[in-house]
């Protein structure tokens, strides 16, 4: 004897599948009226333009680097540190940085 799927379920499961689909074919009137992405993105983010624009900050140099204890970091990078180098805020130094331990 085979589980079959009562009749209201498999009625049910139609009518969602051909509400979804009638729903899909429908045409949105507002759809003409909504701004375009490029003026969403040209007027900001939420709150409008922004008229008074602060200056961008300048970002202080520091460089940290790996050691036995507590990281250190300093404003500019050790001559010879490049293999201790955890990570850099600012101008890149001529090392690359230690990669991230597993």
């Amino acid at each position: 004897m085979a589980h079959e799927l009562p009749i209201f379920r498999l009625r049910r499961g139609v009518f969602a599948v051909s509400l979804c689909l009638a729903l899909s074919a429908c045409d949105n009137p507002w759809l003409e009226k909504a701004p375009s992405l490029e003026t969403v993105l040209s007027k900001g983010w939420l709150f409008g333009e922004k008229k008074d624009v602060a200056p961008p900050r300048i970002v202080q140099p520091l460089y940290c680097y790996e050691t036995i204890g507590v990281g250190d970091c300093y404003d500019q990078p050790l001559e010879k540190g490049g293999n201790r180098l955890v990570g850099f805020e600012g101008p890149a130094p001529e090392t690359d940085p230690v990669p991230a331990k597993p």
